[in-house]
Formats: structure tokens, sequence, C-alpha cells
């Protein structure tokens, strides 16, 4: 495990810089360096825990191109966000209602423009989408796994961000290479740790540990610990049957150790920034600075 997270100590790929901030709805960024790990399951879990406290969410599905949030929730968007960005709707017209409290915002299946969107693209996206956060208590954005620019651009506009990784090895290296490209754009982002899929506490916390102690080592910065959560059997089955595993046996293990993570992940919250504004002028930045 530490040599192949030592290997990716030179690395270094290029990034959006840092972005600038509002006063407006928080938002919370769930990413991984890996695919298969649960984030998905995790970003919708977080929204409906927090919607069970009496807060009003907005989750965005921010893996563009290959949208699945609506799959999990057994919904059938009309209107996606390729839609808002070729002006056939308004944001509102996409919005999906989860259930009391969840709205989503859905991004499209199968679109490959959507997975690599250029600056001015984004930028008017980002426009369109702004107004979007106010009336809305917190915004969990489930981001596309891996260093894509479209995920990132997402992550940096976020006002915090919990990684999602498990005990296997390559999803440990591979969260890594995510914290280690965004730490070198946006030094001050606050992120935080979930180690999903683990069989136990023990296990849990001797993953959450050797990975902050890579960070410490080459970083010279440790994520802070956000919770753990263990395998839950019969994942598959609730995902072909379209219903979120969450609320499946709200008194599982599983369901128990999500609701502590949701309030672990947004402790202190408050607001501080508009998501989708930050995306608007950061992308006029990089149109203004191309050739």
């Amino acid at each position: 495990m530490p040599n192949q997270l030592d290997s990716l100590r030179g690395w270094s790929p290029t990034a959006p810089g840092r972005l600038g901030s509002d006063l407006a709805c928080p938002t919370l960024a769930v990413a991984s360096g890996k695919g298969g790990v649960g984030k998905s399951h995790v970003a919708l879990s977080i929204a409906l825990a927090l919607a069970d406290l009496g807060r009003r969410i907005l989750l965005v599905d921010g893996d563009m191109g290959l949208a699945n949030l609506h799959i999990l929730c057994g919904l059938h968007p009309v209107h996606d966000l390729d839609d808002v960005l070729a002006g056939r709707c308004g944001p509102e017209e996409a919005l999906l209602a989860v259930e009391a409290g969840v709205d989503l915002l859905p991004a499209a299946s199968g679109v490959a423009h959507l997975s690599a969107l250029p600056a001015a693209r984004l930028g008017e996206l980002s426009v369109a989408l702004s107004r979007l956060q106010s009336g809305y208590d917190l915004a969990v954005v489930d981001t596309g796994a891996g260093i894509g620019e479209t995920t990132l651009n997402l992550v940096l506009a976020s006002d915090r961000l919990l990684v999602v990784t498990t005990p296997e090895p390559t999803a440990q290296a591979d969260a890594y290479a995510l914290m280690k490209v965004l730490r070198s754009h946006r030094r001050d982002l606050p992120a935080r740790l979930c180690v999903n899929l683990a069989a136990d506490e023990e296990e849990a916390v001797r993953t959450g540990s050797r990975l902050s102690q890579v960070c410490g080592r080459f970083l010279d910065w440790e994520p802070a610990w956000a919770g753990w959560i263990p395998r839950q059997e019969g994942m598959d089955r609730h995902t072909l049957a379209r219903r979120p595993a969450f609320r499946a046996d709200p008194d599982s293990p599983f369901a128990r150790a999500l609701r502590a993570l949701a309030r672990e992940a947004t402790t202190g919250m408050e607001p501080g920034g508009s998501f989708f504004g930050r995306l608007s002028r950061d992308a006029a930045k990089e149109s203004r600075t191309d050739p």
C-alpha cells in the first residue's frame, strides 16, 4: 500500500485555479479518486439524512455525461443539464423531487461533451444554474470519479470536500492522487475522509490512518476524519429496485452510519459561497486567458 501511494509523489498534472466566493447556500462536494467505491450512494444518503433533520437539500448529479443518481432514486428525468445548457429548458424545469426536502438536478447520460466542458460552456451553465441555490440549506454535489477537468472544477468551487474511499489499495492510491491535485490548487479547501465498504471499525480506522499519514508525509496536511460505513449486503438489489439503500432498512448499521456521517461531514457549514457563481467567475477567468 505505501509503495503504491509513494509512487505518486512526483505527479503534478494541471488543474483549474482557485475560485472566488460569495454568500449563499454552502456546498458539499462528494468525490472519489476511483469509481465503484459507493460515492453516489453516500451522496444520496447524506442528502436524505439531512432532509430527515429538517434541512432542504439541492442534490446535484455532477457526473456529467455518465449520470446515475436518478437511477438510484427511481426517477425518470424529462430534462437534464444538457437540456439546460442547450436552452431547451430552464434549470427549475429540470429539477426532480426525490422526496420531501430533497430536489435532484440530474445530469445527462451518454453525452460525451458534458464530461469535459470547456471553460466558456461551463460558465454559461453556471450562470443559468446560479439562482437555484436560493431556498436551500445545503447543496450536495456528487462529482464524477477521478481527476477530470469538470470534476476538479466542481470540487474547487465547493465549500467543503468529502473524499470517499475503501480499504482496497487502489482506491486509497487514487484518493491520495485526487487530494494531491486539489491541494496543489486550493490549499484552504476543507476536506474530510470517509471509508466505505469496511468490514469493521478497526479496518476503517486503519485505512483512514494510513491514508492520512501518507498525506501528512507528502502533502504536509491531513484530511479530517468524517467516519466510516460498513459493507452492506444487498446493495445491488436496492440498485436494481431503483430504491435508495438508505431507505430500505433505516435501522441497519449502514443507515445508522450514514446518519452519523451526514452530521459529521456538514458540521459547521454556514452560508459562505455561491457554488454556481464561483464556477461562472472562474470559467470567465479561464476564457480570458485562453489564446
